[in-house]
């Protein structure tokens, strides 16, 4: 018998190892398309072209009308469309003279509504341009605020000595103005005057006076417009002359910020028939600048400006004179210039890992009353709170909250910002890695009461990496008159505590800012407590409650908490009920829901549910009950994909085994080939 001659023990592998891979691929596919891992046909599928996209749409309330230099607020509401569940970042745009605070909240989730508040110092209408913003999707609407004031001009008339010399006074209303103006009148020495006919004028209109002097001169009448908030004057020279002369004289305009423009109108009135030329020349004060008086020269009457600025803070005389021939005749316009300082405490040194705190000082110019608001920039490495207040009324001080986690020193850049007037400061936080006792220190803000009673803030010292050391209390007013500041007790023997600082004023309205400073030895931490005294009413006894934040923020499954205060108002010494009151999908409690007359209660909110909600606070004892809100936000907290798997193994274990198989299969299959060819 002859034996047919077998395959190569090589093609036969190959052949053998091609099959089993063949298998292997589609034993992974199929165990692949079986896993929970795979891609659903369903979901390869294009979406309809029809299905509209998730989108947003803004729009925002135009208020009323109100008089310059007070506030005016508009709605914004963001609408969610398509079933839009994103956060809408919301900006403004003003139009120039239209000053706005900052949008409340800047950030909408889903839907919502935010606030903001604008004023104007010059009548008119204004447009803010508000722009929503989530990720690609942009959209804008506008808002129109108005705001209304009124001016008042007078005729000066010119006549003989004992002449009745009638002036007319015209009230012009601006930005269709229709208040009630109450005019009245202030003559020079030497000028006798009738009263005003009418005294009131509602909008638009005039109003005469006659006045006459004995002697050759030349007499000023000052009008005074008052309506509510908006106040006015003008002069009107009654010239008493028998030669030809000239009268010249130079307003003085309002208050200016340092480094802006303030324009003076310089008046030359022609006496007794006279017709010749005023040549203008002015003589400026040292770091007063002025641009040439426009024009240089008036023929018989007429009127001119000059400009003028100062980069100083500071009041400035500019002395203007007119010459004709033998004729000489001044004036002088006094230029206001205010501004503010902006400086920073001392460095301060902390462990890492600790809160410091560095205090911002604002200081007022030349009578500076503006509102200055502050910004910082952190250094990378350096994160901050919030700074306490974000706004300083005129002058006083903010306190801001800094922390590290890399030993270094860092330079915190604080901006502060009224109207043009920007100046920035910086403020140095200096953090050591060696990890020694320490401590921190805060108290309850804002407290307001009546002059003649008292209130208190809760002061807490709280130590930190063993701190078991005495602390002493001491507490600086700003301005240092007309508040009194004790505190019980002054010091903390064993490091933590709470001490009770009590507030009182027996008769001086303002607002104050006090500075709580805990020491020991060169350690030094401060917190800040702004103090609001109201003048003694004779009205009913009742009280105010203030949250410390006006939002909370927080991860769900996680809480956030707030400090509610609440101040007495014309001697309240009753007790107050607190209660909460919040929606489906948070909790909120408050640690004291009885307070007598003053003091604070913890406001703590919970939720394991993503979402916006509003949580109201009532409190109920006084006059009538009192309510204040505050808005909780609770973030979703993202959760890890599971890993993929193929037949329940992981992708490199299943392979592994693949691999293993074929390495077995094929040396099986060279031992079979092998004992054949060695056969008969």
């Amino acid at each position: 018998m002859q034996w047919s001659r077998p395959p190569s023990l090589t093609k036969s592998a190959t052949v053998l190892a091609f099959v089993t891979l063949m298998l292997i691929a589609l034993l992974s596919l199929t165990a692949t398309n079986g896993s929970s891992d795979r891609v659903p046909y369903d979901s390869l599928r294009v979406s309809s072209p029809f299905t509209p996209a998730p989108d947003f749409g803004i729009n925002a309330t135009s208020p009323s009308a109100v008089n310059v230099n007070q506030s005016a607020v508009s709605k914004i509401s963001i609408t969610p469309l398509n079933s839009f569940v994103g956060s809408v970042t919301i900006s403004g745009n003003p139009s120039y003279g239209l000053t706005c605070g900052l949008i409340q909240p800047p950030e909408v989730r889903g839907s919502g509504i935010a606030t903001v508040s604008c004023s104007a110092t010059a009548a008119g209408e204004y447009i803010l341009t508000l722009t929503g913003t989530n990720g690609s999707l942009t959209h804008q609407t506008t808002t129109i605020f108005n705001f209304d004031d009124f001016k008042i001009q007078a005729s000066s008339p010119t006549g003989a000595v004992s002449a009745s010399l009638s002036s007319t006074i015209s009230v012009i209303a601006l930005n269709e103005f229709t208040g009630e103006v109450t005019l009245t009148k202030t003559p020079e020495p030497g000028l006798i005057c009738d009263s005003i006919a009418p005294n009131n004028i509602i909008g638009s209109g005039t109003a005469t006076i006659s006045c006459s002097a004995t002697s050759i001169g030349i007499y000023i009448l000052n009008v005074h417009g008052a309506s509510n908030s908006l106040i006015h004057s003008v002069d009107a020279s009654f010239d008493v002359a028998n030669l030809p002369d000239f009268s010249i004289g130079a307003t003085s305009p309002t208050t200016a910020s340092a480094g802006q423009p303030a324009t003076s109108t310089i008046t030359v009135k022609g006496l007794n028939a006279f017709t010749s030329m005023v040549a203008l020349t002015d003589v400026m004060s040292s770091n007063l600048t002025c641009q040439p008086i426009t024009p240089a020269n008036i023929m018989g009457s007429g009127t001119a400006i000059v400009s003028c600025n100062s980069n100083l803070a500071g009041t400035y005389a500019l002395a203007v004179t007119g010459t004709s021939d033998s004729l000489s005749h001044s004036a002088t316009a006094t230029f206001n210039f205010v501004d503010f300082t902006i400086a920073s405490g001392s460095a301060v040194t902390s462990n890492v890992g600790s809160y410091a705190s560095s205090n911002v000082i604002i200081g007022s110019l030349n009578g500076f009353v503006g509102t200055v608001s502050l910004t910082d920039i952190a250094p990378i490495g350096l994160s901050c709170n919030a700074m306490s207040p974000n706004k300083v009324l005129s002058s006083g001080t903010a306190t801001i909250l800094c922390v590290a986690t890399i030993a270094g020193t860092y330079l915190l850049t604080v901006t502060g910002k009224s109207g043009p007037l920007i100046h920035s400061v910086a403020a140095t936080f200096k953090f050591t890695s060696t990890v020694s006792p320490d401590f921190t220190i805060s108290a309850t803000t804002p407290v307001s009461f009546s002059s003649g009673f008292a209130a208190t803030s809760s002061v807490r010292v709280t130590a930190q990496n063993g701190f078991y050391s005495q602390v002493a209390l001491t507490a600086s007013v700003s301005p240092n008159t007309g508040l009194s500041v004790s505190l019980n007790p002054a010091t903390f023997v064993y490091g933590s505590g709470t001490s009770t600082a009590t507030f009182s004023s027996s008769s001086t309205p303002g607002s104050y800012t006090v500075t709580i400073t805990g020491t020991y030895g060169s350690v030094i931490r401060t917190a800040t407590v702004q103090v609001r005294v109201t003048a003694a009413g004779t009205g009913t006894p009742d009280f105010t409650i203030i949250p410390n934040a006006s939002s909370l923020s927080f991860n769900s499954g996680a809480s956030g908490t707030a400090t509610i205060a609440v101040a007495p108002q014309n001697g309240f010494t009753g007790t107050i009920t607190l209660a909460v009151t919040s929606p489906t999908g948070v909790s909120c409690s408050l640690s004291s829901r009885s307070i007598e007359s003053s003091g604070t209660s913890t406001l703590t909110c919970n939720s394991n549910t993503a979402g916006d909600y509003t949580v109201t606070i009532t409190a109920t004892g006084g006059a009538s009950p009192h309510t204040n809100t505050v808005s909780v936000h609770v973030a979703a907290v993202s959760r890890a994909p599971a890993p993929s798997t193929i037949l329940g193994l992981a992708p490199a274990i299943f392979y592994g085994i693949i691999a293993g198989t074929i390495v077995v299969v094929i040396a099986g299959m060279v031992l079979v080939l092998r004992a054949k060819r060695s056969g008969p």
